[in-house]
């Protein structure tokens, strides 16, 4: 009699199990396809690179948290959302401590054999840094996200659950004031 309660057992602790299972590979997915991409943002929209690292953590520990609560499909949204919070949370930060980013937004494993190239490239990025740092949070998200980033309008929108005419005009100004800060540098947009 022992035998079938013991068989019952295992059998009611596996759906729990295979849903425990089934969120870790949702997250372990989440986490291989969207690290890159939630580090170059974080980045971009203006946390230093020091502190990028320990953004992206809590990005991905919020969306850990979170899962249950996020439809399948749509990590990656809520990640760029929470980016974009955890951005504005840390540039209110740097507005008390009046920190310059200055570091390389992109993380390469290694750099070319050319110093000379690589010291250009880091100095592009660094004038790229400054020109997206003349653009509000919002803008610069946008802004990121369609020029730098290559994401569709809609894309855009639905990642930040903004309307597509909020993202179009956001994009336009931004656009707009960019260019300002490129013509005032002497230097194509």
């Amino acid at each position: 009699m022992n035998e079938p309660h013991a068989s019952a057992e295992p059998a009611s602790a596996s759906p729990v199990a295979a849903a425990l299972s089934a969120e870790k590979q949702r997250l372990a997915m989440a986490l291989e396809s969207n690290f890159a991409l939630v580090w170059r943002s974080l980045r971009r929209f203006g946390v230093p690179e020091a502190d990028v690292d320990d953004a992206a953590q809590h990005a991905f520990m919020t969306l850990a948290a979170r899962l249950a609560e996020i439809t399948p499909g749509a990590e990656r949204s809520f990640l760029l959302g929470t980016c974009q919070r955890l951005a504005a949370n840390q540039r209110r930060k740097l507005a008390r401590r009046a920190e310059v980013a200055d570091e390389e937004p992109d993380r390469r494993e290694g750099r070319g054999p050319d110093p000379e190239q690589a010291m250009l490239e880091k100095q592009r990025r660094h004038k790229l840094d400054e020109g997206l740092a003349e653009l509000p949070l919002d803008q610069r998200t946008v802004f990121v996200l369609f020029e730098l980033e290559g994401f569709g309008l809609r894309e855009i929108a639905e990642s930040l659950g903004i309307p597509l005419g909020t993202v179009t005009s956001r994009l336009r100004r931004a656009r707009e004031k960019f260019e300002v800060w490129a013509a005032a540098q002497g230097e194509k947009p």
